[in-house]
């Protein structure tokens, strides 16, 4: 009885988590926010950060088949409201919902390329147009919670990459799936100008861009400010005292996505040691009430 019910629950856990339909990419009005970064190459980093905006301009026929038509718009990573490529077409994208599989069609190409497989499970391998060397085989499969609805993801070994149903993946939507000493990172998908995923998005301190839709509220400057910057060994982070009743709490994250440090402000000045971090451009992200309220570049040089 007790092996029975085992088997019960384990078949129950499977179907919560894989038994899901398959979720398509967003069929209109989608936008991809994407950092890029082309790797530690000193002096000064900012110069090799990028920051473009991937998203729908239509609809085309290729070879008797239906795509959406994708653009990009490139802008200046410390003045966001300035375009500074684009809108360009990249290229045309078809989600073939029945076998769960995503296909590209590349600039000059009329013949179409396989992107994204969901039918993969532990051990598979995905050849990939969107990978430079070699074929990825699957670490493990399981599922991550967007909008209330769980999408299928899919990880490969030694966590190189990682692909989402409805999202594309960690590093974009047509980006190469391996970001290896920089590389580009998936910084915010809105959807109608919700967002969607990730858990937030990498805002900056800029306007007009998909990357401070979703800040909570604004402030002055004044009452929240990080120096020096660009730093070597440390910084340190000024907030007014009013903030400081408010438990703040700030994130510093990699241009990788990857968070290098948390920490709670317990002070009106706070110095915060960056021996461990590499050289590169950070986001320090700055939350009260469990709410993200800002965020402002960091650039480490060494």
């Amino acid at each position: 009885m007790r092996k029975l019910l085992i088997i019960i629950v384990a078949t129950l856990f499977t179907v919560h988590n894989y038994g899901q339909s398959y979720h398509p990419l967003p069929d209109s009005n989608a936008k991809w926010c994407i950092m890029f970064n082309n790797g530690f190459i000193p002096p000064p980093i900012f110069w090799y950060t990028n920051y473009w905006e991937t998203s729908y301009s239509g609809d085309t026929t290729i070879d008797n088949r239906e795509y959406k038509k994708i653009e990009r718009i490139e802008y200046d990573i410390f003045c966001l409201n300035t375009v500074v490529n684009g809108p360009d077409y990249r290229g045309a994208i078809r989600d073939d919902t029945i076998n769960q599989k995503v296909f590209y069609v590349p600039i000059g190409q009329t013949n179409e390329e396989l992107i994204y497989d969901f039918n993969l499970e532990s051990g598979d391998t995905l050849i990939s147009y969107l990978d430079w060397s070699q074929p990825l085989i699957v670490d493990f499969v399981d599922s991550v919670l967007i909008s209330n609805e769980y999408h299928k993801r899919i990880v490969f070994q030694y966590y190189e990459a990682e692909i989402i149903e409805g999202i594309g993946s960690r590093t974009g939507l047509l980006e190469p799936l391996i970001a290896f000493e920089g590389g580009s990172y998936l910084c915010a998908l809105y959807v109608d100008t919700t967002f969607i995923f990730p858990g937030y998005p990498c805002n900056m301190s800029a306007t007009d861009t998909c990357l401070t839709v979703n800040i909570e509220s604004q402030f002055n400057d004044s009452e929240f400010s990080i120096f020096p910057n660009p730093a070597k060994d440390l910084f340190q982070i000024k907030i007014s005292s009013e903030l400081l009743l408010r438990s703040p709490r700030l994130n510093i994250i990699s241009n990788l996505g990857k968070t290098c440090k948390s920490l709670r402000l317990t002070d009106e000045i706070t110095k915060i040691n960056l021996n461990e971090l590499n050289s590169g451009l950070y986001i320090v992200n700055f939350y009260t009430d469990k709410k993200l309220i800002s965020s402002k570049i960091l650039i480490i040089e060494k």
